[in-house]
């Protein structure tokens, strides 16, 4: 009798749980986005540094869909800037990880040196730096639809809507670690829109201290964090406080001011993310047809770990080159004593010369100069 009513109220529980999620999904299909003021720790100087006289932003809000059979359009805000106009310029999309908006790729603190954005500009490219849905100024769709597939499927929208307003000399995709994913599922789903793809925090791995991590370091948005009574989805997560610190950085080489600008702008991830994260860490890669730059520091927590030994860079090489095809011309560099986030390490200016110089190789370089060495030749 014990037994069969354990059973009833496991049932009953599942229901309900079924229930909460399903009412959310209803009530939370067309959230607005969500005010993203910059925060400033106490102690750090982040006067606002506006961006060169001869850069010009343009603030977008573009209406996409999930899928091809959505019900729903959510907006999708982000900047597109570049050194006087976009046309005939390589455009860059920058594409942040898990846990981070617009901020990842255009840093506050110090942005001569952490922000890729401006050293992109600094290069003569147009950058489209965005919030997906579910950050920031974007709309916050159900969390458990934001899968990997749907992101890249928003991606694909964006770039349609960017190239028919203008004439780009290519587009790249520039991704950290989700982002990365979301990249590589892009270019396999629509080629003829990206030139070449740039992956920073991936390896085809996964450490399992990180997941372990991953569990003890997460709290639901909606009733912890600095987006408590904001969000109100129970698919939504928040990293807890100080965990960055531990999980994204070798402290080492990482300013502490950096981290502690990191940590008081956190944004949420969710868990279709999180789930669905992993399905492009198999051979998928395999089938990439565009050109590929792939850099990784040899302390990166998140993929480094159990099979893969980061800090034998060889062997690390070796074990990603398997995962690309000759199509890709894969370009891997290893980051020493480099955490998950490269961009964000004392190391971060010599991280960005060297992606804008493969960029420039493989693709294109300043106002639209073609390739100098194209993948194939």
């Amino acid at each position: 009798m014990t037994m069969t009513l354990l059973k009833r109220l496991a049932g009953s529980v599942a229901v309900l749980l079924a229930m909460i999620l399903l009412l959310a999904g209803v009530l939370y299909v067309k959230s607005g986005g969500l005010p993203t003021p910059l925060n400033v720790p106490p102690g750090i100087d982040l006067a606002a540094t506006p961006p060169p006289a001869a850069v010009r932003c343009e603030r977008l809000r573009i209406p996409v869909k999930l899928g091809p059979r959505g019900l729903f359009r959510y907006d999708i805000v982000g900047e597109l800037c570049a050194p006087e106009e976009p046309d005939g310029r390589v455009l860059q999309v920058l594409l942040s990880g898990s846990g981070y908006g617009t901020l990842y790729w255009d840093f506050p603190y110090q942005p001569d040196r952490y922000s890729y954005v401006r050293a992109a500009w600094q290069a003569g490219y147009a950058t489209f730096n965005y919030y997906r849905p579910g950050l920031g100024e974007s709309d916050h769709p159900f969390g458990a639809l934001l899968t990997v597939d749907r992101h890249a499927y928003v991606l694909a929208q964006l770039l349609e809507v960017l190239s028919q307003q203008h004439d780009f000399a290519g587009v790249v995709t520039v991704g950290h670690s989700f982002g990365s994913v979301t990249a590589i599922a892009h270019a396999l789903a629509r080629p003829d829109q990206v030139d070449g793809i740039v992956l920073t925090g991936f390896a085809h791995n996964t450490n399992p201290g990180f997941i372990m991590a991953m569990r003890e370091g997460v709290d639901f948005a909606a009733f912890k964090g600095p987006f408590a009574g904001k969000i109100i989805d129970p698919t939504y997560l928040i990293s807890k406080p100080g965990m960055r610190k531990e999980i994204f950085y070798t402290p080492g080489n990482a300013d502490p001011a950096v981290i502690a600008v990191d940590e008081a702008n956190r944004q949420p991830t969710t868990i279709g993310e999180t789930i669905s994260a992993s399905k492009y860490f198999g051979p998928q890669s395999r089938e990439l047809r565009v050109p590929v730059l792939l850099l990784l520091g040899d302390d990166d927590f998140v993929v480094c770990g159990g099979d893969l030994d980061c800090k034998n860079h060889a062997a690390t090489i070796a074990h990603e080159e398997a995962y690309f095809g000759p199509a890709s011309c894969l370009e891997m560099v290893m980051l020493p004593d480099t955490g998950h986030d490269s961009a964000l390490h004392l190391e971060a200016p010599a991280s960005f010369a060297r992606m804008l110089d493969w960029v420039g190789r493989r693709i294109g370089g300043d106002s639209g100069a073609p390739a100098s060495a194209p993948c194939g030749e």
